[in-house]
């Protein structure tokens, strides 16, 4: 069972790895992200970002909220 201090650290990291999308104008290639697979997978999985493969690489990308 996660602690509070792992989780904290968890969401933290999750809310960077959202500014560095947002600040990349939405998607950067999964092979530049230093953040770990748990963080990309929870924005995933919360369906706030996408992996896309777009023929030269696969891309970690926003989700277009409407």
């Amino acid at each position: 069972m996660p602690t509070k201090t792992s989780t904290k650290k968890s969401a933290d990291n999750s809310n960077a790895c959202l500014l560095f999308l947002k600040n990349r104008g939405g998607k950067a290639r999964l092979s530049e992200l230093t953040f770990s697979q748990t963080v990309i997978q929870d924005l995933i999985t919360k369906n706030i970002a996408k992996v896309t493969n777009t023929g030269n690489g696969y891309y970690l990308e926003l989700e277009n909220k409407s």
